[in-house]
């Protein structure tokens, strides 16, 4: 008789344990748990954009915070595997600014601020590979116009190709 009253027991402690998570977890603030994040933008990200519009808004239209898979597709991987490994490495990146022909929204230079979680190695083997220039520019860069137009204006160049340009902004290269 013991053993029956307690299963029992054990069997009603379960059922409102399970009543008791079942309510909380159908709580609409776990049902969508997403809230604005304020502000869009870090300071240093903030004055670059600032400085960008500045120096090179008149001739280029500046997208900020582009996911990377949205400029950079895979290419044709013979193995599923090794494709969604390609997709995944770049899904989860992004760049800080694309600067933009304004005549056909062409990538035309990416704009990145030094990250030191960033694997600069791939990024800058993707930049070659794909032939998009990048100037890579230390986060105090940003308060300084001529920090920012030098090496944007000789990076991010119209009558420069695109092919074959190095990866990172002359003198601001991170070892």
């Amino acid at each position: 008789m013991s053993w029956l009253a307690l299963t029992l027991v054990a069997f009603v402690i379960f059922v409102l344990v399970f009543f008791v998570k079942n309510r909380q977890l159908n709580h609409p603030a776990l049902q969508y748990p997403y809230r604005l994040k304020a502000p869009l933008f870090s300071p240093a990200e903030r004055e670059l954009l600032e400085m960008l519009q500045r120096t090179v808004g008149e001739r280029y239209l500046i997208f900020p915070k582009v996911s990377v898979a949205d400029v950079v597709e895979v290419t044709a991987i013979a193995r599923r595997a090794y494709w969604y490994r390609a997709t995944n490495r770049i899904a989860a990146t992004r760049f800080d600014f694309v600067l933009c022909d304004r005549a056909d929204l062409k990538p035309v230079c990416v704009i990145n601020l030094h990250d030191p979680d960033t694997d600069e190695e791939f990024m800058d083997r993707l930049y070659e590979t794909i032939g998009l220039p990048q100037v890579r520019l230390p986060a105090d860069a940003a308060r300084s116009y001529s920090d920012v137009r030098k090496p944007s204006s000789r990076r991010c160049s119209p009558d420069r190709p695109l092919a074959g340009m190095s990866a990172a902004a002359d003198g601001h290269k991170s070892a």
